[in-house]
């Protein structure tokens, strides 16, 4: 059980956190200040700097936490999926129904969609996309088809699901389902790769 001083410490990080969210909504991340967080949390500089080193810390705790259920969503769907193609439908539908679904993030992150796309080659997500590329590397290889080019593949995940993003996140009325449809038409054809089987006679 934690003791008083750890569950104070943790009530703190959690305020924090949620004035960081309301501040980077309203104002946008580029806008907003430490002075403008802690105003929010009704804390003192002193206090936040106790946690963390600047607003970028507290946007890559935001970041982790999401990667980290992110992971745990695509261990699930490794386990149901049969074959790439599902794996990717799959995959997609979780992540555009988590941003459409959690109004605030989506709020917050129609605020910055710059911020949206920094995040190719963010820390927090490359475990993610790592997880992407071996589930569909194995899946590919599972169904007798020729090997991907990993980093290829890597790469156009990465561009595709953060711009589909952006344009699901500027609709009035996102349509998730249009979303993976074309997600996975489009990347399912790059992933039909010639049957390294022999041809039946």
């Amino acid at each position: 059980m934690a003791s008083k001083h750890e569950q104070n410490r943790a009530e703190k990080r959690e305020r924090l956190l949620k004035s960081a969210v309301e501040a980077f909504t309203e104002t946008g991340f580029e806008n907003t200040t430490v002075s403008d967080v802690v105003h929010r949390a009704g804390m003192t500089p002193s206090t936040f700097y106790n946690y963390y080193r600047d607003k970028d810390a507290l946007r890559d705790e935001l970041l982790a936490t999401a990667a980290g259920r992110m992971l745990e969503s695509l261990n699930a769907i490794r386990a149901k999926a049969n074959g790439a193609e599902e794996y990717l439908g799959m995959a997609s539908r979780a992540l555009f129904e988590g941003l459409i679904a959690n109004q605030s993030i989506a709020m917050l992150l129609r605020r910055n969609l710059s911020m949206l796309r920094s995040l190719l080659d963010d820390k927090s997500l490359r475990p993610v996309y790592a997880a992407l590329r071996r589930d569909l590397e194995a899946a590919v290889a599972d169904g007798g088809r020729d090997a991907l080019d990993g980093d290829f593949s890597e790469a156009v995940l990465r561009a595709a699901s953060v711009e589909i993003s952006v344009v699901l996140l500027s609709r009035p009325d996102p349509d998730v389902n249009a979303a993976v449809e074309f997600l996975t038409r489009v990347l399912g054809t790059a992933f039909r790769f010639r049957s390294t089987r022999p041809a039946a006679s």
